[in-house]
């Protein structure tokens, strides 16, 4: 299981674990698919700030993560 930090920028995060993307993508984070999001706005969110203003519930995320074989903590 891959351990992912939820305090760690959604840009360092995917950065390193590219096939988050369309992950995140599926879970409501339409605009990480837009050029340039990732590497503007991405570098300050986080997931926990992408949740609340989504109106995601950070529960979803963990489950949706943890069954794609990814830890957050």
């Amino acid at each position: 299981m891959i351990k992912l930090n939820i305090h760690d920028s959604v840009h360092t995060l995917c950065t390193a674990h590219p096939d988050l993307i369309p992950l995140l993508q599926s879970m409501g984070f339409h605009d990480i698919a837009k050029p340039g999001m990732l590497n503007t706005v991405g570098r300050f969110m986080t997931l926990d700030k992408g949740a609340r203003m989504k109106n995601i519930p950070l529960e979803k995320i963990r489950e949706t993560l943890r069954e794609h074989g990814f830890n957050l903590q």
